[in-house]
């Protein structure tokens, strides 16, 4: 199944795409939100019903129902119009650029391509590996290493871990 699917069906609960698919800040306010207000409406139709006005009830049930709105529409938003996979081809073009720009030895364009990769989908580890490749040949350890130490936190970095520890270990951190 598509990734662009399991957000799409992650959205019954707001929050819970962002989570999944890296925007954890954004995801657990959008959680938190949704639930607060959730809560609020459980507890006033159903515990203090006769502590807490009708109108304020209905007010907290539309603002809870509001919340779960608010979250799927910035959700679907997102998936439809900012998503990394919508700019797939964009990106593998700019990988095969990028490829070639470093096998002829052109470090600055093949970083700049790499860095633009990278604003659209911060998730892609071959990229952060290529990219801590390059800063080891152009003599850049500190860069190098935060790119490599990026690419082990994501989930497509695991395949490149032998490599990465062999740089690091050269670097003097494994």
């Amino acid at each position: 199944m598509p990734r662009r699917v399991w957000i799409a069906a992650l959205s019954l609960w707001p929050g819970l795409p962002q989570v999944w698919s890296g925007q954890e800040v954004m995801g657990l306010i959008l959680a938190g939100l949704f639930a607060a207000t959730l809560n609020a409406a459980i507890v006033t139709h159903l515990i203090w019903t006769e502590a807490v006005s009708p109108a304020l009830t209905t007010f907290v049930t539309a603002l809870a129902a509001g919340t779960w709105v608010a979250g799927l529409a910035y959700t679907l938003w997102w998936v439809l119009r900012c998503h990394p996979e919508r700019y797939r081809a964009e990106i593998e073009q700019l990988y095969r650029e990028a490829t070639e720009h470093y096998l002829r030895g052109r470090w600055n364009d093949a970083r700049r391509r790499f860095e633009q990769i990278l604003t659209m989908d911060e998730t892609d580890a071959d990229t952060l590996m290529h990219l801590g490749t390059l800063f080891l040949r152009t003599e850049q350890p500190d860069q190098a290493r935060r790119a490599f130490r990026q690419c082990l936190e994501l989930e497509g970095g695991t395949k490149w871990r032998w490599e990465i520890d062999q740089a690091l270990a050269r670097l003097g951190n494994g």
